[in-house]
């Protein structure tokens, strides 16, 4: 739920295995609904966690378009919308200039159409060269509905290829009393 610190965990993940050399090849694409949101959230979170981690001086970024590149992997970050048909069509041709898209990140979920994230999982795809990596999709999302596609389609069905993970505001040892 809100404050429960999902999007603060999962940007530290992913600079964690995108800045290790172990994980070279993998890229990770961030979508949301509107693609404009991302410098104020996805964009701005994951350089928090650079930072945090003190790895400013292994990664740079751009602003236009939003990107971030670890240099010592060559591994990349890249942000994309699906507000409207081009938008989708945007996210079906993307490509790195070396690597593979390995790992999806949706933040705000429930703001995606289910076929929005069909699209997504037709992008994992392929052989990987580096026998470390693999192909995954994460979403972060507050509830909102109980009959949501989410729910029915992941969190509702048992999978060993499919981790839940619930959390609350009483998870997150970072915030205060008020």
């Amino acid at each position: 739920s809100a404050g429960s610190g999902k999007s603060v965990d999962i940007a530290t993940d992913f600079i964690l295995k995108l800045s290790d050399i172990k994980y070279k090849g993998a890229n990770l694409l961030v979508v949301r609904q509107t693609e404009t949101s991302h410098k104020d959230s996805t964009f701005a979170e994951l350089l928090s966690a650079i930072n945090r981690m003190g790895l400013s001086r292994f990664w740079s970024y751009t602003l236009t378009p939003l990107t971030l590149t670890c240099k010592t992997t060559g591994n990349m970050i890249i942000f994309r919308g699906f507000s409207d048909q081009r938008a989708r069509e945007r996210v079906k041709s993307i490509t790195f200039p070396q690597g593979k898209l390995c790992w999806i990140w949706a933040e705000e979920a429930t703001e995606l159409q289910e076929s929005d994230c069909d699209i997504l999982d037709d992008r994992l795809r392929g052989q990987l060269d580096n026998p470390n990596l693999y192909y995954q999709m994460t979403f972060s999302f507050n509830p909102v509905s109980a009959s949501h596609w989410i729910k029915r389609k992941y969190w509702d069905y048992e999978s060993d290829d499919i981790f839940k993970c619930h959390s609350t505001y009483l998870d997150n040892r970072f915030l205060d009393e008020s």
